[in-house]
């Protein structure tokens, strides 16, 4: 089995980036995906990017921060039904929140949703689709999306490798460096008004 690579990350958000994406386009041929989430933003931390892809329970958690790009550690990727010991030990734990009494031994999408997560003060669930334009630029990836969190409209672009300088690098060329690096939930909290950690 290869050996994950925590990858580097760069991303910024404001109402459009059309102009970004054209650039994007002039380097390299974009794949066009779609895709509808569901996040779980804990107001304990900002550093856990947990959401629902694909019927899979996605989780990555913050690494390291290197020179203003960040580093996200991938730390679960299970398909429903969830057992009981994973919502415990490693959902409620990467949301830094004590986790709740559950009484089934495992819980399908909708029941982990509205008995478990809906019952959670300290998580907002936040629908988001994306409409992905996704780039392969040498040792990077980039990517532009235009995203609806909760129905309001933001475009984002993106820029990740497992190679820092390689990102530096990109986002200078871009016009980009000087910019915020936002993470999604950052971006969420701030946009929809929810208590930050």
């Amino acid at each position: 089995m290869a050996e994950i690579e925590f990858r580097y990350e760069f991303r910024i958000w404001a109402e459009t980036l059309a102009s970004l994406r054209k650039g994007l386009e002039r380097l390299a041929q974009a794949k066009q995906t779609f895709s509808q989430e569901t996040y779980l933003i804990s107001s304990r931390t900002d550093w856990c990017n947990a959401k629902i892809r694909s019927d899979l329970m996605d989780i990555k958690v913050l690494l390291a921060e290197d020179r203003g790009l960040e580093q996200w550690k991938p730390v679960l990727k299970s398909g429903f039904p969830l057992q009981r010991s994973v919502i415990a030990t490693q959902v409620f734990t990467s949301l830094e929140l004590p986790p709740p009494v559950l009484s089934r031994a495992e819980y399908a999408r909708e029941q982990f949703l509205g008995e478990v997560i809906a019952a959670e003060p300290q998580i907002a669930i936040v629908h988001v689709s994306k409409n992905r334009y996704q780039f392969n630029l040498e040792t990077c990836q980039a990517e532009f999306a235009a995203v609806t969190l909760n129905n309001l409209a933001r475009d984002t672009v993106a820029v990740e490798s497992a190679d820092p300088d390689a990102v530096l690098q990109l986002i200078g060329e871009l016009g980009i460096a000087g910019e915020a690096n936002t993470s999604y939930i950052r971006e969420i909290k701030q946009v929809l008004n929810l208590v930050s950690a």
